[in-house]
């Protein structure tokens, strides 16, 4: 009874997933999807597009949430109320009456957390509805951070790519430097400095190998798979850029705020709420949360507007980079350049390719937060 009433807190402890989804029981009934969708998210593999969806039918967190909701449906704030004043009944119930010093204690211990529960009870506002959108709201976040952990995947990836080449460049750099110092036109100082730059950059490649890992790893679990699950993560789709075009923070104002959860729940909170102080600082909270996501969903906008015109400007500094790399394919054929200035070229076109990708990537992630802050995730305050 003591466990069943702990769930009031409205919080669910975070587990770790055991199976990958292909063989875990999914949240939903069969019929809740076609053939093709249960298919998809069975396979054995990881897109940008499936993260919804197998965040709702195999994170244990929303798994959990969704069995915990049975205790608070159809609820409304006197069921949740006197819930809690059972539980004090029953605090109360437990004391033993004994005399001796440890009884005591136990008991005075015991009647300050039934008083707790009392007043918990005459000022809950809660209900089964805000219950259940306390939950959405947290499987909606689980989605944002499993978007932006495949986001960062990605731009791992292309960090790792960018460490490897800077690698085989300063293996190159420090040939040279020996080279030249068994000629006499280096020094040891020279030879050391190219050493631990090399050393440095196999450093940075490890880091960046763990982190990719790292992330890996936290995908696996929050989608369903075993921590050490090996599934083909599929490549980010390209980001459209009609779509910024249809972006309107003045427009999107209305649906933001409908949408809202934590304003949602702070309304549905001062509908229940009985006490008059009590309504006055939800009013009040109220207000405030509408400011807040009205000046976010601005925020966000810009936000967009500076990642993309991040991007356009790294997509023009590839250009450039691209008419460098070809004039040095014609140096290096003419032989006016040596091998090693061609390396360095096709590291700083490598540079400005992956400075490009990185771009988009940001762009992706930006015009995620705007639409999540649309459609319900816009900071309140």
């Amino acid at each position: 009874m003591i466990k069943r009433k702990q769930a009031i807190s409205l919080g669910m402890a975070l587990l770790l997933a055991a199976s990958l989804p292909g063989t875990a029981l999914a949240a939903s009934p069969e019929f809740a999807r076609t053939e093709e969708e249960w298919a998809r998210l069975r396979d054995n593999t990881m897109e940008y597009d499936e993260l919804a969806g197998l965040i709702h039918e195999y994170n244990t967190t929303v798994q959990n949430n969704q069995y915990a909701y049975k205790d608070y449906l159809g609820k409304d704030r006197q069921d949740i109320a006197q819930d809690y004043r059972d539980l004090a009944d029953e605090l109360y119930a437990s004391m033993s009456g004994d005399d001796d010093m440890q009884s005591m204690i136990s008991d005075l211990n015991l009647e300050i957390q039934a008083r707790k529960m009392q007043q918990n009870a005459d000022d809950n506002v809660d209900d089964g509805q805000i219950v259940l959108m306390g939950y959405q709201q947290a499987e909606d976040n689980l989605v944002v951070s499993a978007q932006s952990n495949m986001i960062n995947y990605f731009k791992q990836q292309q960090d790792l790519e960018l460490a490897k080449k800077n690698k085989e460049l300063l293996e190159t750099t420090y040939n040279v430097t020996v080279t030249q110092f068994n000629n006499g036109s280096a020094t040891q100082i020279d030879v050391l400095n190219a050493k631990e730059s090399l050393q440095k950059a196999e450093q940075a490649i490890r880091d960046t190998e763990a982190s990719i890992v790292s992330l890996r790893q936290r995908l696996c679990v929050m989608l369903g798979w075993k921590y050490d699950a090996v599934p083909e993560i599929r490549e980010i789709p390209s980001v459209d850029m009609s779509v910024i075009d249809s972006m309107d923070p003045v427009a999107d104002k209305a649906a933001a705020l409908e949408n809202n959860y934590t304003l949602r729940i702070n309304k549905r909170k001062y509908d229940n709420a009985q006490n008059a102080d009590k309504k006055e600082d939800l009013r009040k909270t109220i207000e405030s949360n509408e400011q807040t996501i009205g000046a976010s969903l601005i925020s966000s906008y810009q936000s967009v507007l500076s990642a993309k015109a991040a991007y356009l400007q790294a997509v023009n500094d590839t250009a450039l980079e691209v008419r460098n790399m070809q004039n040095a394919e014609t140096n290096m054929q003419l032989g006016t350049i040596s091998p090693l200035q061609y390396q360095q070229q096709q590291f700083a076109l490598l540079s400005k390719q992956t400075a490009e990708k990185t771009a988009e990537l940001s762009l992706r992630e930006a015009i995620e937060t705007y639409n999540w802050s649309v459609n319900g995730l816009a900071n309140a305050g």
